[in-house]
């Protein structure tokens, strides 16, 4: 299993070439069974307009039906992206909720707005 690059510049270009490519990266752990859960938050960076390649890694190996899914996105200027769609395509069976974009360089102290946010969609 490769690690992503702690330098940025170097994390990025291994982002778009996983992207490029459609890579599913290999986990060091799986989830299996969502079964117990009627919502499921996804969270991650925005890299190049959706989730990193290993999100997909692990969400086309659940069964997300009768499930909502919501996407929750950290980004530095593009919102949540693709994130819903991404979300449509790979979370088959699953509504796909209203999401949430966190400013990455803001994440720290958006305890505030996540909170409100997961209070509103997720009851």
């Amino acid at each position: 299993m490769k690690e992503y690059a702690a330098d940025y510049y170097e994390c990025i270009e291994d982002a778009k070439a996983e992207l490029r490519s459609n890579a599913r990266p290999e986990l060091k752990k799986y989830l299996t069974d969502i079964s117990q859960y009627d919502n499921i938050v996804v969270a991650g960076p925005c890299w190049w307009g959706t989730y990193p390649m290993a999100v997909f890694s692990q969400l086309e190996k659940l069964d997300f039906t009768g499930k909502k899914v919501f996407p929750v996105m950290t980004h530095e200027g593009s919102g949540q992206a693709g994130s819903a769609a991404a979300l449509k395509k790979h979370c088959k069976g699953a509504a796909v909720g209203n999401g949430l974009a966190v400013h990455g360089a803001d994440a720290a102290k958006s305890e505030r707005t996540v909170a409100g946010w997961a209070k509103k969609e997720l009851g």
